[in-house]
């Protein structure tokens, strides 16, 4: 689609919802690749705006903080490293399957359009270029979709101006509306599905923190015990050993 707009770029402080996970505030010295993705669809932006820091903290919390997290400090193995294998997975198929969605939907549309007599890749939009921190490849997968729901929305846009999407203009409008909500619907599976997933590795992390809590606590136990033992044993020898200085056996002073 042909943009009428310069490059100038929206850092992502600017359009990013604020919100309470400050997820890039909190994590600055984390490494973050730079990206840059065109948008024009109001709805889209939005959505992206209040989404893309919960994708990112969920998605760096499985694939890099949990197993840091649940590493073994001796024998350097990862614990339970196959469920965090098992949540990327479901976070990748569900990526998957939301790709699927928007290209389907995109051909569809774009095919409507030439069938009408134009060219989708001619259609004009005030595309406006926005920048974002990338901290794992499924945050600049997300950003992916975000684009292609964007494409998306602007094509079916596109349609409803031109009286693509049915004959009548209230019909036309329902269309428009309905495709809108099911798009938003796919990109929010998204997050849902990441936040599900950090949750059930969160409950691991934290019962191998608790669990390596309470080894120290019974290691603790067991050093205190250990060094009542040894300075009994001290107290014990430094009493033999008074009594050779002085030439009285320890039986002796003790019938005296």
């Amino acid at each position: 689609m042909a943009s009428n707009n310069s490059e100038i770029i929206i850092p992502q402080e600017m359009w990013l919802k604020k919100s309470t996970i400050t997820f890039f505030k909190r994590n600055q010295a984390t490494v973050m690749a730079p990206q840059v993705i065109h948008l024009c669809s109001s709805d889209v932006i939005r959505t992206m705006a209040s989404t893309f820091e919960v994708v990112s903290r969920d998605c760096h919390y499985i694939t890099i903080a949990a197993r840091t997290i649940l590493a073994d400090r001796v024998s350097r193995k990862i614990y339970q490293e196959e469920e965090v294998f098992k949540a990327e997975q479901e976070i990748a198929r569900q990526f998957e399957r939301v790709n699927d969605y928007f290209d389907k939907m995109i051909a569809q549309a774009g095919e409507k359009i030439r069938l009408s007599g134009n060219d989708p890749a001619a259609i004009p939009s005030n595309l406006q270029a926005y920048g974002a921190r990338c901290s794992t490849r499924a945050s600049k997968d997300y950003l992916d979709v975000i684009k292609k729901a964007d494409m998306y929305l602007t094509l079916i846009d596109y349609l409803w101006i031109m009286g693509e999407l049915s004959d009548t203009q209230t019909e036309s409008l329902n269309a428009r509306l309905s495709n809108q909500r099911a798009a938003r619907s796919q990109i929010l599976s998204i997050p849902k599905k990441t936040t599900a997933q950090f949750q059930l590795i969160n409950r691991i992390c934290k019962g191998a923190m608790e669990q390596r809590q309470q080894e120290r606590r019974a290691q603790s136990e067991r050093d205190k015990q250990r060094a009542q033992e040894e300075k009994q044993r001290v107290a014990s020898n430094q009493v033999e050993l008074d009594h050779v200085a002085t030439g009285v056996p320890a039986n002796q002073e003790a019938a005296a």
